[in-house]
């Protein structure tokens, strides 16, 4: 599982760019952790 900062730099997007493909609905919502942080799966950074 990856934290967004992680599949924003995978992917070479922005973290603001990966929670609006999530607000589209282009990429599924990920899992949160107790804190909130968002945790994506490896296959959104491929899917991007």
């Amino acid at each position: 599982m990856l934290r967004i900062g992680h599949v924003a730099a995978r992917s070479s997007v922005s973290v603001d760019t990966l929670r609006y493909y999530e607000r589209l609905g282009l990429v599924p919502k990920p899992a949160r952790t107790q804190s909130g942080y968002r945790l994506y799966e490896e296959r959104v950074v491929e899917r991007i």
